[in-house]
Parts: structure tokens; C-alpha cells; sequence
């Protein structure tokens, strides 16, 4: 535990903080822990490996997308308590959460490896965050990764419909529901954290519904200007990777989706490393 850390968290943290417990009984969690085959053992050391296999329960326990979790471990002096990171860590890129997963949905071995540590972890969590279902490790990575897919459509929604208010405002009120005014709008924040988590599937279901009714119309309409847009563009390729090729329909529900195939899965190596 770096000293600056440690006494940071004590000034500003209550004992009964949920990463306060994790932080102190970090070396027993861990302890008779292996995690070999969650990672490449020339890539990274075991300490980066745990590391990793934390944030990702804590994405879990408090519904963040990677790109908040990357944000947890730079500014939450909670999260760098927990982690035994320093208050300046190294750079840590979200791509890595992903590629990480990956790893997960891919072996038996890695996700026998992650249920260990979350029975630990478990074992560690005080109430109310214990008073959840205790998750296997396929359904952790799988929530999580269910909410990355839910932020990236929302935000691809959310672009498209504001480039073509800017250029097609009045063709746009012609097509545009009512329910995405409130849903799309620019100070909406993009996936709020009190969106819990069995609300995932009713979301994905509506976002994908806008956005397959977006695409149609301006199929429907032969303008190759509104088609050509960028923005338009991106949204249907995400219509392509995320609903398309995963079979979309009125039935969809995340949990029947093999994401270890998901088009979109951004688990490729950025090259950069979590230093601790």
C-alpha cells in the first residue's frame, strides 16, 4: 500500500467503505489466489492481473462502463485504496477491461480462475452490496460488457440524431418519436449509474428499436446525403455488429448472446500497461 494512499483514504474514508474493507484484507483475498490464465503470463505480472479481475467487480458492483471504471482508477482515491495504487497511477487505457473479458469468455480455466477470486471477494463484501445474488463469472462479464453495448448505442444514437437536427431539422421532426427528445438528449447523461442493472435488457430493447426506426426512414427516404453522414454511417455499422449480426428482434435479451463473438469487441491490445 503506497504511504500517500493509505493516508489519504484514512482522512476522507469511513472504515465501513466497502473499498476500505477490500484495500486492508487485500493480501488475504488474494492469497492462494492463481490467476495464471486470466492474462499472458509474458505480458503482464500477477499484481496487474488482480488488479484487473478487481475492477472489474467493482464495474459489476456499481453498474460502470469501461470508460468510468478507467476514470474510478484515476480520480477515486476509494478505488486506488482498494487497488494499493498509488494517488498518481500509471496510464491505464479502457480497452484493456475488454480485452481482459475476452480472455474470460474464451477459457474454462480463466473463468474458474475469476469465480475463485470472487468468492473471496465475496466473502468481504459487507451489506447491501452482498445482498445481491452471489454471480458466476460468466454472468459478471457478460453484465458488464451488456453495459458497455447499452453506452456505445445510446452515445451512437445520440450523435446521429444531433447532426441531422443540425443539418435536417425538419425532416428530422417528420420521423423522430417523442420518447427521444428525453432519451437522446445532449444533457442526458450518457448511462447514469443508478441504472440498475435488470433495467439493461428493457433499454437495449428500446435503443435498438430507435434505432433500426432511424435507419429505415432514412433508407426509406433515397436521400443520399442523410445515408452519407458520418454519424449515420457509424450508427449502422453499431446496427450491423450490435443487433443485427447478434439477431435482434422484439425478443432479444442480452443474456442469449454469445459476446465472446460480438463484431464489436474491442479486447485488442492498446500496448499500455496499468503501473502500479
Amino acid at each position: 500500500m503506497p504511504p500517500e494512499t493509505a493516508r489519504a483514504a484514512h482522512a476522507i474514508l469511513g472504515r465501513s467503505n466497502l473499498y476500505v474493507q477490500f484495500g486492508e484484507h487485500l493480501e488475504t483475498i488474494l492469497e492462494n489466489v492463481q490467476l495464471t490464465y486470466l492474462w499472458e503470463k509474458e505480458v503482464d505480472p500477477q499484481k496487474d492481473i488482480a488488479i484487473l479481475a478487481l475492477i472489474t467487480f467493482f464495474q459489476f458492483v456499481e453498474g460502470l462502463t469501461d470508460v468510468q471504471a478507467a476514470d474510478a482508477v484515476r480520480t477515486r482515491t476509494d478505488w486506488k485504496f482498494a487497488l494499493h495504487l498509488p494517488l498518481i497511477p500509471g496510464i491505464f487505457h479502457e480497452n484493456i477491461l475488454c480485452e481482459f473479458r475476452h480472455r474470460v469468455f474464451l477459457a474454462d480455466i480463466s473463468r474458474e480462475e475469476l469465480q475463485q477470486l470472487l468468492d473471496r471477494l465475496l466473502v468481504f463484501t459487507p451489506s447491501p452490496y452482498n445482498s445481491f445474488q452471489k454471480p458466476n463469472a460468466l454472468e459478471l462479464v457478460s453484465l458488464v460488457c451488456s453495459l458497455n453495448r447499452l453506452d456505445r448505442a445510446q452515445q451512437a444514437m445520440q450523435q446521429a440524431l444531433e447532426i441531422l437536427a443540425a443539418k435536417f431539422p425538419s425532416w428530422l421532426r417528420k420521423v423522430a418519436l417523442p420518447h427521444w427528445y428525453g432519451r437522446y438528449n445532449h444533457i442526458t447523461p450518457r448511462l447514469e449509474v443508478a441504472v440498475l442493472l435488470g433495467q439493461q435488457r428493457f433499454l437495449m430493447d428500446e435503443i435498438g428499436a430507435d434505432i433500426h426506426h432511424l435507419l429505415e426512414k432514412i433508407y426509406q427516404s433515397g436521400s443520399h446525403e442523410l445515408s452519407e453522414l458520418h454519424e449515420v454511417k457509424t450508427l449502422d455499422q453499431l446496427w450491423s455488429q450490435q443487433f443485427k449480426t447478434l439477431n435482434f428482434s422484439t425478443n432479444y435479451r442480452p443474456e442469449n448472446l454469445n459476446l465472446k463473438d460480438c463484431d464489436t469487441c474491442t479486447y485488442r491490445s492498446t500496448g499500455r500497461r496499468l503501473q502500479a
